[in-house]
């Protein structure tokens, strides 16, 4: 009799290799993605609320706007507003308030820190693209191996979940040698520190 799969399967990344394995049950799925962009998307409405509106009334140019409505002060304002946050958020802490708060940080392919350009790239080139294209570039991360969106491509940059980066780490560092002296894991697969 042949080796019979599992009926089910709980990762299948295309390549078999632990490292592989690994990298895929790190990434962020594009549920907790997709929670995260709402949850920010009602901060930036928050913040548009709070700071925005107000002074632009209190100015006198609330109701301005350049030829269409659509270019209002307030608008350009808000859109202003939408990718500062997620550049200046995104680089100086590597998540945005919705990723603290669904557990996910963005990432670099060779590093864990983003330089500025690819946080650029990630955040205002990528991020204009797919709301340009009414979001759908966004589902692009359902049929990536590593659950990588369009803007992810632009910048070569990974969404991860920190839990399991952490353990991905320390996995791949004792596979090569630079893990910890003290860890060992047992016959079970547990891991146990001993001091």
């Amino acid at each position: 009799m042949e080796n019979a799969q599992p009926e089910t399967v709980r990762y299948q990344p295309a390549h078999d290799t632990l490292t592989d394995k690994l990298d895929y049950m790190s990434s962020a799925s594009f549920l907790s993605r997709a929670v995260a962009f709402i949850i920010d998307g009602l901060a930036i409405w928050g913040l548009s609320q709070i700071i925005i509106h107000p002074v632009l009334q209190l100015a006198g140019v609330g109701d301005v706007y350049f030829l269409t409505p659509m270019l209002s002060v307030a608008n350009i304002a808000t859109g202003v507003l939408y990718y500062l946050y997620f550049i200046l958020m995104t680089y100086f802490a590597q998540a945005t308030l919705g990723k603290m708060i669904t557990g996910i940080t963005v990432v670099g392919r060779d590093s864990d820190k983003l330089s500025l350009s690819q946080v650029i790239f990630r955040e205002l080139v990528g991020r204009y693209i797919n709301n340009t294209l009414w979001y759908l570039p966004y589902l692009v991360v359902l049929f990536t191996e590593r659950r990588i969106g369009l803007h992810d491509y632009f910048a070569d940059t990974y969404v991860v979940k920190n839990s399991f980066n952490l353990y991905k780490k320390e996995i791949k560092a004792g596979m090569t040698g630079q893990g910890r002296s003290d860890h060992q894991v047992d016959g079970l697969g547990h891991g146990r520190n001993h001091i």
